[in-house]
Formats: C-alpha cells, sequence, structure tokens
C-alpha cells in the first residue's frame, strides 16, 4: 500500500470545501437556516487522533521490534485506519472551512460567531487528524530486507529456478 501523497489530500479538501461552500450558499440564499455546527463536533477528530496516536506507537514499536502488545494484523488495521483518516480528514477540513467561511459573512450576529468559533475549532481538530494520521502511516513504514535492492525490488539473495 502507498503513502497517502499530501497533494490528494489538498484536492480533496479543496474539492469538499467547494462543495460544501457551494451548498451552504445555496441554502443560505434560499432563506433557510444554515446547517449547525455543535461546539462538541471538535471533539471526535481530536479524539479519533489521540487514539490513532496511542495505536501507531504500538505499530512503531512492532516495526521497530521492540516489545509490544501489537500484533501484525493489528498494525495492517491501524495502518489501513490511519489511511483513512487521512482522506476523511481532509475532505471534512474542507467542509468546516466552507462552514467557516459562509460564517464569515455576519459575524456580528450572535449564530454566525457561535458558527465560526465551532467550525473553526473543528477545522482545527481534523487539521491535526490528518497529521496525525501522515505521521502514522510514516511510522508503519517496514524496513526493506537486507538481501532485497530497494531501487529495483529484487531479491539478490534468490535463484531463479
Amino acid at each position: 500500500m502507498r503513502r497517502t501523497s499530501w497533494q490528494s489530500l489538498v484536492l480533496l479538501a479543496l474539492g469538499g470545501g467547494l462543495i460544501s461552500f457551494l451548498v451552504l450558499e445555496g441554502v443560505e440564499a434560499r432563506g433557510l437556516l444554515p446547517v449547525p455546527v455543535p461546539a462538541v463536533t471538535a471533539a471526535g477528530p481530536a479524539l479519533l487522533a489521540v487514539v490513532l496516536l496511542v495505536l501507531g506507537r504500538g505499530v512503531r514499536r512492532l516495526v521497530n521490534q521492540e516489545r509490544t502488545s501489537m500484533t501484525p494484523l493489528g498494525a495492517a488495521r491501524v495502518v489501513l485506519l490511519a489511511k483513512a483518516s487521512s482522506l476523511v480528514g481532509s475532505v471534512l477540513v474542507g467542509y468546516f472551512g466552507a462552514q467557516v467561511l459562509v460564517a464569515l459573512d455576519n459575524l456580528s450576529a450572535p449564530l454566525p460567531r457561535e458558527q465560526a468559533v465551532a467550525a473553526g475549532l473543528a477545522l482545527l481538530a481534523c487539521l491535526a487528524l490528518v497529521g496525525v494520521a501522515l505521521l502514522v502511516e510514516w511510522w508503519c513504514r517496514v524496513p526493506p530486507d537486507d538481501d532485497e535492492d530497494p531501487t529495483t525490488g529484487a531479491n539478490h539473495g534468490a535463484s531463479a529456478a
């Protein structure tokens, strides 16, 4: 499995942000209430980032052949969780960024100000989640075998039979 590229994360954040902004502006143009962002929304991505960081440390210990309770199957699951968290987190960065932009139009009113603060906190939590996910993906790299050529992936010690 390849590591997640920062370019794909930026594209996902921009795409999610653009779509969200257009939808939120359309909702506001129709005179409907904005989509609310509860203040506790930031707690979910923040908690997931902490859990992922703890699990990632276990995988790092496993890769470094240190004492840990992490199994290879558990490590594979943590890598998948990290990959999914980076992708979903980047889309949510775009969504909450759009929420902040829409709320910036009328910060003098209490509801848009609350929305901007809540969405801003959720945006920061999602950025932290993406950062932790990329760090855990990096920790989960398996070093190449000693007898394997890292440039070609060919095994020099094996015979071609």
